[in-house]
């Protein structure tokens, strides 16, 4: 008799513990929410136990080492008392809150513009289902930036927050929403941080960013977070009829981080600049999946990302061009560079396309590199130390990306940190 061979279930890259309706009501009680945020949160529930958690046989996943990380631990111990953060928001000037922008954090939206919140507060954008984290962020979601900017207007200023979690906090789950109607213009710097804890620490946020016919978005969001803090986020756009959306990421600390992020061009004419710069140490694993997804005709999107690792540090960028049918004069192109500082660090660089369409120009390119030596030789020759050759030529290979920054004092601060990870 031949031998029935057991369904071996792919292994979990994390084990998730169990999450309860009471245990989530408890939480939602504490915070003295609104009834419908409430609801909101039981829906993420339900579809957070529909879901499996990942695993090795998804592409997405199967580079990803999570063998010490306790989700189990940290989600059986959240309460509001550990998912603090301090956050702080710069100030809108009366004349555009007079002309009916809002910037403004999640909790004073759920109670003062429920409307807006309920249309757009995971609905449209992204959704519960579209990821494991995205439907765990929907359960804890707590802290936030809303900006909502009518037709027409013009935001000058650049507007920022910045987001601190305590070492000692255990998780964090923070939400951006941006909503920009036909023609409006506006600029959003966020920046996210914490200083090295001694437990694991968990953050899971999403961004949401929805741009009408005509309108221009420049967002540049940073994190630095402690070295114990397992960073995950689900960010996507959506960009319509001549929007233009110019999208900076920067990626500095966290022990892993591994970040979905996508624009979808969504009506004609759409351009979306997607832009990222990060820097891995130790044993640091920073994984970036992004993905540029042209679903109208005639858009155009540009991606470069660059990356500098050393140590046993290891990067992956895993990034994807598609064209849908229909979406004929498209015009896309994605590069990934990295630049290792030693031999023991690991860049994977995975550019991909997937065409439906037959009028389109769509190209991709990566490259993984050492430090080369005779940048080096050159400036040491000139008197110039080892240390500041080095940080010359690794400031030189990032400058395309930071130049993109629309705030001189964060191009400082990021230009900054990426020398204190330099030798």
């Amino acid at each position: 008799m031949a031998m029935v061979q057991p369904v071996l279930k792919p292994a979990p890259v994390v084990r998730a513990g169990e999450l309860t309706r009471e245990f989530v009501e408890r939480y939602a009680a504490a915070l003295n929410e609104p009834a419908w945020m409430t609801a909101r949160r039981l829906e993420a529930l339900r579809v957070f136990r529909d879901t499996a958690p990942p695993n090795r046989h998804d592409e997405l996943w199967r580079r990803v080492d999570l063998s010490t990380f306790r989700l189990d631990l940290i989600l059986s111990g959240i309460t509001p008392a550990n998912t603090l953060l301090d956050v702080a928001r710069s100030e809108l000037p009366p004349a555009l809150r007079e002309q009916g922008v809002l910037f403004t954090s999640l909790e004073a939206a759920a109670k003062d513009h429920a409307p807006l919140l309920e249309a757009w507060l995971m609905t449209q954008c992204v959704r519960l289902s579209d990821a494991y984290y995205a439907a765990l962020h929907g359960v804890f979601m707590r802290y936030g930036t809303i900006l909502y900017v009518p037709a027409g207007v013009v935001v000058e200023q650049p507007l920022r927050t910045t987001i601190r979690m305590a070492a000692d906090q255990l998780a964090g789950f923070y939400h951006t929403l941006v909503i920009l109607e036909e023609g409006a213009k506006a600029t959003l710097i966020e920046d996210f941080a914490s200083e090295t804890g001694a437990h694991q620490a968990l953050y899971d946020g999403v961004v949401e960013i929805i741009l009408a016919k005509g309108a221009e978005l420049d967002y540049v969001s940073i994190q630095d977070w402690g070295r114990n803090v397992y960073n995950f986020s689900t960010e996507r756009a959506k960009v319509g009829e001549s929007a233009t959306l110019h999208w900076v990421v920067g990626g500095l600390g966290s022990k892993f981080t591994k970040s979905l992020i996508e624009a979808d061009l969504i009506a004609p004419h759409g351009t979306a600049l997607l832009s990222g710069v990060y820097f891995a140490d130790t044993r640091q694993q920073l994984h970036y999946d992004t993905q540029q997804n042209h679903i109208a005709p005639a858009c155009k999107s540009d991606l470069l990302y660059k990356a500098a690792l050393r140590d046993e540090a290891r990067t992956v960028w895993r990034g994807n061009i598609r064209v849908f049918p229909g979406a004929q004069k498209t015009d896309a192109y994605q590069a990934n560079r990295n630049l290792q500082l030693s031999s023991r660090s690991r860049a994977d660089s995975i550019p991909g396309l997937e065409i439906e369409a037959d009028d389109v120009r769509c190209t991709h390119g990566s490259t993984v590199g050492r430090l080369e030596d005779e940048p080096i030789f050159y400036l040491r020759s000139r008197g110039i130390p080892l240390r500041e050759a080095r940080r010359l030529v690794v400031e030189g290979f990032f400058a395309p990306v930071i130049e993109r920054i629309p705030l001189e004092e964060t191009r400082e601060r990021l230009l900054e940190e990426i020398g204190k990870k330099i030798d």
